[in-house]
C-alpha cells in the first residue's frame, strides 16, 4: 500500500476524540479490508498528479508529460472500476475528524449526483494523545509501518496499544478530475507549464474527505452502503 502525496498529513494523526471511536484494527486483514475500498487506478492517477507537479516545479516538463499520460490512462480505466459510487456532494457524510486542512464535503454543495473515486485513505487517531506517551509511540510506529505497506505490523502496533482510530477516505470527482488531467496534458503540450500546474492543482483541490461508510457500491447504483463491514 503506497501512501500518495495528496494527503496533507501522515497516515495516522493525533487528535481530540469526537463521539465514539472505532476500535483499533484487530488484524492485518481488517487493515487490508479498509484499504480494499480504494481504487488502485484512482490512487495511481493521483500519485501521478502529485509527481507531475513536482516534475514541473523542477523544470522537467518531459517527465511531467509521461506522468500525465499514465494518469490519463489510469483515470480512463477507473471509469469502469466497481469502487466508483454515485452521490451528490451535498449527500456525502463528512468524517467525525479529518486531517488538518483537509476539505470535507459541504452541505450547501451541488445536489447533482456525480461519480466519486476513492483515491486514498488513512486512519485518524481519535484520542487526545501525547506524542511521547506509549500510545503516541505506537501511532508513530504504525504510521511508519503503513507507509511501508506493512499492514500486519501496523495493526499489531495499534492493537497492542489499544489505540482508537477511524478510517477516513479521500474521494475525487471522477469526470472532473479526468478533465483536469486531460486539460493539463494539452496545456503542457502547448508549453504552458503554469497552466498545466494550475489544472493539476484543481484536480487535487477537488478531493473531499468522507466517512468510510460512503463507499462500496458500484457506479450507477447510488447507494452509499459499505461492501464490507468491520
Amino acid at each position: 500500500m503506497k501512501k500518495s502525496a495528496l494527503l496533507p498529513a501522515a497516515a495516522l494523526m493525533m487528535g481530540t476524540a469526537l463521539g465514539f471511536a472505532h476500535a483499533a484494527p484487530s488484524s492485518s486483514r481488517a487493515v487490508n479490508r479498509d484499504f480494499a475500498k480504494l481504487s488502485a487506478d484512482g490512487s495511481r492517477a493521483f500519485d501521478d498528479i502529485a509527481m507531475a507537479r513536482t516534475a514541473l516545479a523542477n523544470n522537467d516538463p518531459a517527465g511531467a508529460a509521461k506522468l500525465l499520460t499514465d494518469a490519463n490512462n489510469a483515470l480512463t480505466r477507473a471509469k469502469s472500476d466497481n469502487k466508483v459510487f454515485m452521490k451528490a456532494e451535498a449527500q456525502l457524510t463528512p468524517p467525525r475528524k479529518a486531517p488538518a486542512g483537509a476539505p470535507a464535503p459541504s452541505a450547501s454543495a451541488s445536489t447533482q449526483p456525480v461519480a466519486w473515486l476513492p483515491v486514498d485513505g488513512e486512519y485518524i487517531v481519535t484520542e487526545d494523545l501525547e506524542p511521547t506517551s506509549a500510545k503516541g509511540s505506537a501511532v508513530a510506529s504504525a504510521n511508519t509501518s503503513l507507509n511501508k505497506g506493512q499492514t500486519a505490523q501496523a495493526a499489531q502496533n495499534l492493537q497492542v496499544a489499544a489505540v482508537d482510530v477511524d478510517f477516513v477516505l479521500a474521494i475525487a470527482p471522477l469526470d472532473a478530475s479526468a478533465g483536469d488531467v486531460y486539460r493539463a496534458s494539452n496545456l503542457l503540450a502547448g508549453k504552458d507549464t503554469k497552466g498545466a500546474d494550475s489544472a493539476l492543482q484543481e484536480a487535487q483541490n477537488s478531493i473531499r474527505f468522507v466517512s468510510e461508510d460512503m463507499v462500496g457500491s458500484p457506479a450507477g447504483q447510488g447507494s452509499g452502503k459499505k461492501s464490507a463491514t468491520h
